[in-house]
């Protein structure tokens, strides 16, 4: 099969013939029709975050596509299935795991960023059935971005929903595929106002079409002072996906007394909490990380019903995904880039 394999750090990935996986018991080989391009790709692509623990590998974290054989033992897809693929597989024994959230295992497995392979390739092994989520309507495709830049925001969303009020607004740092995301399920899950803040002009055109009440330059000096003008003192929840020092230090100024700030962002920022200079008294600051695969079957019924409505997608063949790097890297990307193997 042909697949995209990083060798080196600081290097374009190279696509070339590698061997086809066979499923063994319990496994599933997915034939890859959509794998987003990811921030986090780009982390690991430079060296800036150096999780790698072999290589060649094939990245590839964000995946869907259609069950082409299965191994012995599985039950719960089939051949032609459509398919979202969960991507953080944990070692199944930890707390975390045992507890749901494998994406928070000790010993973490994740597709594409371990010893698993990941989907920039034509064919994908899946370890366990349970991290497929099977697909009624959707195309697998476009259905891809859901297992991340949708269930990313969704986790943190649900994470945060004591803090929010209908009659206090959030506030949303970063409109590119998450934070769009981001501002849609705000809205749907929770009912409130929506500040998004971002210093590319269309990408505040975009967050207007996501359904931001307020859309801010985050150049703009004053930009504090809006966002506490906006929301009547400070927002009572601030999700951050960028996470520099820049966008921490207005997340945390910017939220009220008893609110909270979620980074989800990992632009190699430093969250300052310093009690009366940098944030209010009582506010909980919580990076989350990605979501469970219950979280990521909730995702794909709200797409399904047609209540979480999409991105923009880009869809780029194999053959252009270090042009594909290059567009996210530039900030040229409205939406999401998807790779079809």
């Amino acid at each position: 099969m042909r697949a995209a394999r990083l060798h080196a750090y600081g290097q374009p990935l190279v696509v070339e013939e590698v061997p086809t996986p066979e499923p063994g018991p319990g496994q599933i080989l997915v034939r890859v029709q959509g794998a987003g391009f990811c921030h986090s790709d780009l982390h690991v692509i430079s060296g800036e975050l150096p999780v790698l623990p072999r290589m060649p590998l094939i990245l590839g974290h964000e995946n869907a596509g259609v069950v082409e054989a299965v191994g012995p033992g599985v039950r719960a897809v089939a051949p032609g299935d459509p398919v979202v693929v969960f991507g953080g597989w944990g070692c199944g024994f930890c707390d975390s795991c045992v507890e749901g959230a494998e994406q928070l295992c000790a010993t973490p497995g994740w597709v594409g960023l371990s010893n698993y392979d990941g989907g920039y390739a034509e064919y994908l092994l899946v370890p366990q059935e349970r991290y497929l989520v099977k697909l009624a309507k959707l195309e697998p495709r476009a259905a891809a971005p859901l297992a991340d830049a949708a269930l990313t925001p969704y986790r943190a969303i649900r994470l945060a929903r004591p803090y929010l009020q209908p009659d206090h607004a959030a506030l949303v740092i970063g409109v590119g595929g998450l934070g769009q995301y981001g501002i849609k399920l705000l809205k749907l899950l929770a009912g409130v106002p929506v500040i998004a803040v971002d210093i590319d002009e269309t990408k505040r055109a975009v967050a207007r079409e996501c359904g931001a009440d307020h859309v801010l330059d985050g150049r703009d000096p004053e930009v504090l002072a809006q966002v506490q003008s906006l929301s009547g003192g400070g927002v009572t929840a601030a999700f951050d996906f960028v996470g520099s020092d820049a966008t921490l230090e207005l997340s945390l100024a910017a939220t009220r007394p008893r609110g909270k700030v979620s980074q989800i962002g990992l632009a190699g920022g430093t969250a300052k909490l310093r009690v009366l200079q940098t944030v209010g008294f009582e506010v909980a600051f919580e990076a989350t990380l990605w979501g469970t695969v219950k979280e990521l079957r909730e995702v794909v019924a709200l797409a399904e019903s047609g209540r979480l409505t999409p991105i923009d997608v880009v869809y780029r063949p194999l053959d252009e995904i270090n042009q594909a790097k290059e567009e996210l890297e530039h900030g040229r990307v409205g939406g999401r880039i998807v790779i079809t193997p």
